[in-house]
This record gives C-alpha cells, structure tokens and sequence, in this order.
C-alpha cells in the first residue's frame, strides 16, 4: 500500500486549528506578575511558553482547567498583535488588560514528536529525503546558475511543481506532511526548512547519521520563484559519470560526496510511474546504512528496459536493482575507490554524508542558525 493512502497520525495538541487554539484574557493589578516564561528569539513569529510561574498565568490555569496554560504552548497573538514577538513580549510587560490567543504543543520539540510519529506510522522515511533533495539540488552555478531550497514545488500553476524528476513529491510527500504544515507552517517553521528537517529525522529513525538542521530558509511565494528547468541541475539516473560530474561540480561538490550522496540510494524504491523506473535499489529498503556499496560490488546486474522504456539493471535473485547512474559507480575508477572504502567503512560512509548532505541542503541560503 502506498504510504499516502494510509491513516495519518493526530498531531501534538488536537487534530484541527480549533482544538488546539485558546483564548486567554488577563488582567493585571498594581504589583501583579503574568507569570510567564517564554522563549524569546527575534527571528521567530511566536512565544513559545518555557514555564508558568505563578502569578496570573497560574490564577487562570486554577480557574479554567480547560484552557490551562502549559510549558510547550505558544502565543501567537498578544492584543491583536502577530508574528511580530518583540511587539508581542512588550504588550505583556507594559499593558494592564491582555487578550492572548495560545496554541497548543506548538514548540520544536513538539515538531520533532509529530514528525517521528508520521515516519514510523508509515515508513515514508525515503521520500522525504528525496523531497528534501529535490527542493535543494536545483542550486548550480553552472550554464544555469542560482537556485536554493526554497520549497517552490508545493505552488500549484508550473515550475518545480512540474518538473518530471519531480513526480509523486507536490502529491505523495507533500500530503503525508499535511497535518504537520498546516499546523506548523509558517508560524513556526517555513515549509523549506521542514522539509529539510524532516529528511534529516527520517535518515536518523532509519538508521543513518543524525545530522544537524540550520533553520532560516526562505519560502517561495510563487511558483515563479522556481528555477527555469530540471535540465542542468538534477541528475538522470540513466546517464553515466560523465553526467553526474557536470550535474554535481556545478554545485560545489567532489568525487568523494558525489559518491557519497548517491549512497541515499541504500534507502526507497524506484516507483514507475514517478521515474520510469522499477525496483528496490538494496534488500532492506528502509534501513539508512552502506548496504548500497555492499550490493553494488557483491552482485552481478542485467540489463533489462522497463515498461516505461527506461534502462536499469536487475539483480536475479533479490529483484533489486541499479541504475545507469548507480553502476557508475564502480565503473568509473576514480568513484570506485570511494565505493570500496565505504562498503568496508560504515562510519566513514555516515561522516561524508553527512558533510555533503548538509551542504546540499544549505546551498544557496545565507544566515542559517542552529536554533529554530
């Protein structure tokens, strides 16, 4: 069954804007203290709640036991003010009636939560990575230059949205991460920087390295924010290592990571009628480890064309496959090198991953930070 098709998890906090949304009133005597800690970041568009501290906050916890205020909540709204927190955080201290509008588990770890639930409830581990990889590998600075993770394929009316190298992503991927945009985007998060953080927990719940995530990507707001063409900037999976060179030296990236981003292949599964392709490239195609260099050098492939007409090779007994792409890699003396040290090294296949893979997800971004 497809992973979209399936029940999707509840996110933290109630399933609908409605449930997860309260109103708070508060007004403040001479001496009286809100009672509040929040967490505050300039970049940020709301007050995420570290603790109540007593005073009114908890006052009107005691007296509406339905609408407490609790560690994890933010506030999105203080006296019709939004989205700007340090308006927000001087309205508290300086005015004497409060009207806030709070929501519910509305904090970075509450995401993470939400995001573990979604990727062990369906497995949908491998897309995301993909959607992450898509949405970042147009940078070039090539014959076609720009480009940056900016999430543009999830506006409907052309650009990435279309691209065929694309297919299944702005429908499959994007609707299993639904509950969670709605809920998050972009209050909390811009939809750029989930993708990127959602790639990066799936590669950890599968076994792979935990890579950090820098927050600060930029949103598309129209579709035309797109770049021009897939053509320059993805690479074809039935095209050789001369192809892969001219699609990854354009982004800044060496033999050695061009190597070692083609291993995300040890997870997923080519889907016909997405890629033209059929198959599982490893045995185990939701566990993020060096399987792929381990198949690539121990198996023996056949050509074969798809029903699509697409050409990949198919190993007999597992049914797993490789690509034009994939097969380069042991073909081209120089990227076997890197194949033969990683299928040997677990650890060292994680730690230049991890190297190129961030920098594939921050090429093209200016003033990221650690925090979100």
């Amino acid at each position: 069954m497809d992973s979209s098709t399936r029940c999707l998890p509840e996110v933290s906090g109630g399933g609908s804007l409605q449930e997860r949304t309260y109103k708070v009133k508060l007004i403040k005597t001479e001496g009286a203290k809100l009672g509040l800690d929040v967490d505050y970041m300039v970049e940020r568009r709301v007050l995420p709640v570290m603790n109540v501290t007593g005073g009114l906050a908890q006052q009107w916890n005691l007296a509406n036991p339905d609408k407490m205020m609790c560690k994890g909540d933010s506030l999105i709204e203080v006296n019709g003010i939004t989205e700007n927190v340090e308006l927000m955080l001087e309205q508290c201290k300086t005015q004497t009636e409060l009207s806030l509008t709070m929501t519910r588990a509305f904090t970075y770890d509450f995401l993470l939560v939400d995001l573990e639930k979604l990727i062990t409830a369906t497995n949908c581990g491998p897309i995301l990575l993909r959607l992450s990889w898509h949405d970042a590998g147009v940078f070039s600075t090539g014959s076609l230059k720009g480009g940056c993770p900016n999430a543009a394929m999830r506006l409907p009316g052309g650009g990435e949205g279309v691209f065929a190298a694309n297919a299944g992503l702005p429908t499959v991927a994007l609707d299993l991460l639904k509950p969670i945009s709605d809920k998050y985007c972009p209050s909390l998060i811009s939809h750029a920087d989930l993708w990127a953080l959602a790639a990066n927990v799936a590669i950890r719940l599968m076994g792979g390295p935990n890579i950090p995530t820098r927050f600060g990507r930029q949103d598309a707001k129209h579709w035309q924010e797109a770049v021009e063409s897939q053509q320059c900037r993805l690479p074809d999976g039935d095209k050789g290592a001369v192809h892969l060179r001219d699609i990854f030296y354009p982004k800044g990236f060496s033999d050695k990571a061009i190597v070692a981003l083609s291993g995300a292949h040890t997870v997923g599964h080519c889907h016909l009628e997405r890629s033209g392709f059929q198959g599982a490239w490893t045995e185990a195609p939701l566990k993020f480890d060096n399987s792929y260099f381990k198949e690539l050098l121990s198996k023996t492939y056949v050509e074969e064309t798809t029903q699509k007409g697409m050409p990949q090779s198919r190993h007999g007994t597992s049914q797993t496959i490789m690509l034009v792409s994939d097969l380069a890699m042991i073909q081209d003396p120089v990227f076997k090198e890197h194949v033969d040290r990683y299928a040997a090294d677990q650890g060292s296949f994680f730690q230049d991953f991890l190297e190129a893979w961030m920098e594939l997800q921050e090429n093209g971004c200016t003033e990221l930070r650690e925090v979100l």
